[in-house]
């Protein structure tokens, strides 16, 4: 009676212990599915994978041939690219699009007597994700206090939402501080794609510019709902100078210009001067006598 209780636990823990189909892909990438099973007993008789309960994909280790592919819409293995053996199957897809969104599922079956059956499934979702950072223009290197700033952010095109975000020096920026959304649509690639472009402005003073250590930090965010590892960011930084320190290299600045470019010496220009104003006083002075 042990010895049957013992035999009949080991033979009764077939089950998938790992399925790894992501979540999000982009159509442009290529994706590999695995599929992680224990047999505890059972002689391993084939793994199967199916696309929305359409099979695509069939393991048979003890038949010929061992690996079958069948046909599948939005679903393309490339010859050679998929490996599996008694605890682990690998296919790799190609060629995604928009119908190869779906519930894939991994089912391992057992050998006789049993035939033991154990399945995981998981949705992916096949999309047009962001190939870029998102873009900042009318952006300036060096900037002056009390200055207005006006500065643009375009996200890269994407078939999913994307939200846009400004940080004016670590801190949020305000809604009084934004435009609205500008939304851009093409379809491409069997997708909507959107582009979105948010306008930020804003005057240059108060606390969080004047703690900042003279550094303006301007940073735009994309990022797509629920999918945190997607976000993109784009950081720039500017030199901010009081008024008062801008006018006075403007001027210094203009005044080595003017001696740089000037073809006559300082001394000698102030010599003339003072020459033609003695001939003046000279000659009013003689013209009063008469």
């Amino acid at each position: 009676m042990f010895v049957r209780f013992q035999y009949l636990q080991r033979v009764c823990c077939l089950f998938v212990t790992d399925l790894n189909v992501p979540e999000i892909v982009d159509f442009r990438d290529n994706v590999t599915l695995s599929c992680s099973y224990e047999m505890s007993g059972h002689t391993l008789n084939s793994v199967k994978w199916y696309k929305d309960k359409m099979e695509f994909f069939r393991y048979s280790p003890m038949m010929h041939p061992v690996y079958i592919k069948f046909p599948v819409t939005g679903v393309h293995l490339p010859d050679g690219k998929y490996y599996c053996n008694e605890s682990s199957c690998k296919v790799e897809l190609s060629m995604l699009s928009a119908k190869s969104s779906g519930v894939y599922k991994c089912e391992v079956s057992g050998d006789a007597p049993h035939f033991q059956l154990a399945a995981k499934e998981d949705n992916m979702t096949v999309a047009a994700l962001p190939q870029s950072d998102p873009l900042i223009e009318s952006f300036n290197p060096m900037y002056r206090m009390e200055d207005f700033l006006s500065a643009t952010c375009t996200s890269d095109y994407s078939s999913v939402p994307t939200r846009l975000t400004w940080y004016i020096n670590g801190e949020q920026a305000s809604l009084g501080e934004q435009q609205p959304n500008v939304d851009t649509s093409i379809s491409a690639h069997g997708y909507i794609l959107r582009r979105i472009k948010l306008q930020v402005h804003f005057y240059l003073s108060g606390p969080r510019f004047f703690h900042a250590g003279k550094i303006l930090n301007l940073k735009c965010v994309a990022e797509i709902e629920n999918f945190p590892e997607l976000t993109r960011e784009t950081s720039l930084n500017a030199v901010l100078i009081p008024y008062d320190n801008l006018n006075n290299q403007m001027l210094i600045h203009a005044g080595s210009s003017a001696t740089t470019n000037s073809p006559v010496p300082v001394t000698r220009t102030l010599l003339t001067v003072v020459v033609a104003t003695v001939v003046i006083f000279s000659t009013v002075v003689g013209f009063n006598k008469l």
